[in-house]
């Protein structure tokens, strides 16, 4: 009897998230995204923070956020349901951009760490984060242009619900 009251609501988790975006390149890099940003401003909120750090919690909070909301959009599906929206574009030029705020956050932040260990770690995870809006960048940039040889497009273009 669990089984079956357990059922209807897998099947609606399944209906409204498209939980194989996560297996995406995409999806993946979003995760990741998600997981380092944190770990960036969990290690500088728990420390009194000032001055350089300020501007790496605004890179940090703020792209978590979008990110956040980016995954929630493609999980969702909602990407397919508003089509005015160039989400190869979007996806290209935030990634972009943020790989470059997070680079100069993380210089920032491992220039004006003094003998902090903890605003250390935070500039290397900043770093690590970095890397994964770079690679995040790469994948959109090989979507965008439409390049299908290797790689893990092909992941994409089967699931549905991934741009």
């Amino acid at each position: 009897m669990a089984d079956t009251a357990q059922q209807p609501q897998e099947s609606l988790v399944r209906r409204f998230l498209n939980l194989g975006y996560l297996k995406t390149p995409q999806g993946i890099c979003k995760v990741a995204e998600l997981v380092l940003g944190l770990c960036v401003w969990i290690i500088i909120v728990v420390h009194a923070y000032s001055g350089v750090q300020v501007y790496v919690m605004f890179v940090a909070v703020a792209s978590w956020l979008i990110t956040l909301l980016g995954l929630l959009l493609f999980m969702c599906g909602i990407h397919e349901k508003v089509k005015f929206v160039p989400w190869q574009y979007t996806e290209l030029g935030y990634n972009t951009g943020v790989t470059v705020l997070y680079l100069i956050a993380a210089i920032l932040q491992v220039a004006f760490a003094g003998s902090s260990d903890a605003y250390k770690a935070a500039g290397a995870f900043a770093f690590f984060t970095t890397i994964v809006y770079g690679v995040a960048s790469f994948f959109s940039w090989r979507q965008w242009r439409g390049d299908r040889s290797g790689g893990g497009d092909q992941a994409v273009e089967k699931t549905p619900g991934a741009i």
